[in-house]
């Protein structure tokens, strides 16, 4: 039997989006009172939980899927792939640069894409994708909230250097080498469903809106924390 096709905005969606916003927000609000122990235990949690889904995901597209992507587009080498990744590491004991690359991508980019999912049916697929952007957003609430991280206005600047001078250019020359349908950060072709970037130019030369309005985003993220810091001043 055939899946739904995916409605934006539909019952199913708005669900979703109502689900993950309950989790991430009174999951932390929850054990930001519990004992180290029960922290540490459920800081483990999630990161097994965001690790099963990198190490399921490829398997599932490759072999469980009814329509199979390529092996080509299933590494692990998108923005929230690498989110996850990152947060992984970090919840784990990692340096702290994890966690606010993790903050800035996370929050900018899995919000984006639980908002407007590159998703066509209400099926697997659907489910995974959900649960993993989803992971990403209580992952970085849970380690700001219960385990008192935040960033600073200097690590918009860094994370935007990694971004653009490190991961970049690493990024490209994999799409490059791999060749169709490799399209990961989609450097070379727009998502297929629908999304902000199809007010866009084609690529690449949409990377010269996509870069400062990421980076217009990040600073938009980090205004909350702006406003707090100035209250005590």
């Amino acid at each position: 039997m055939n899946a739904n096709p995916f409605i934006l905005f539909g019952t199913t969606h708005i669900i979703t989006i109502i689900v993950i916003a309950l989790i991430s927000i009174m999951l932390p609000r929850i054990y930001r009172t519990k004992t180290e122990a029960q922290k540490s235990l459920m800081t483990k949690v999630i990161a097994f939980i965001i690790f099963c889904h990198v190490i399921i995901s490829p398997y599932k597209d490759l072999y469980i899927l009814a329509n199979p992507y390529n092996w080509r587009e299933v590494l692990p080498l998108h923005m929230c792939d690498l989110s996850e990744i990152f947060l992984i590491c970090f919840l784990l004991g990692g340096p702290s640069i994890l966690y606010k690359c993790a903050f800035f991508w996370g929050l900018g980019g899995a919000t984006m894409a639980i908002i407007t999912p590159d998703i066509a049916f209400l099926d697997l697929d659907y489910a995974f994708f959900m649960i993993g952007h989803g992971m990403i957003i209580l992952g970085i609430i849970y380690a700001t909230v219960v385990l008192n991280n935040r960033p600073y206005a200097r690590d918009i600047i860094t994370v935007s250097l990694i971004t653009a001078f490190i991961l970049f250019p690493i990024v490209y020359l994999i799409n490059y080498l791999l060749g169709e349908p490799a399209n990961y950060w989609y450097l070379m072709q727009k998502p297929a469903g629908a999304s902000l970037m199809d007010a866009f130019p084609e690529p690449p030369f949409h990377l010269l809106i996509t870069t400062p309005l990421a980076i217009l985003i990040f600073y938009v993220i980090y205004i909350p924390y702006f406003v707090k810091d100035k209250l005590k001043k």
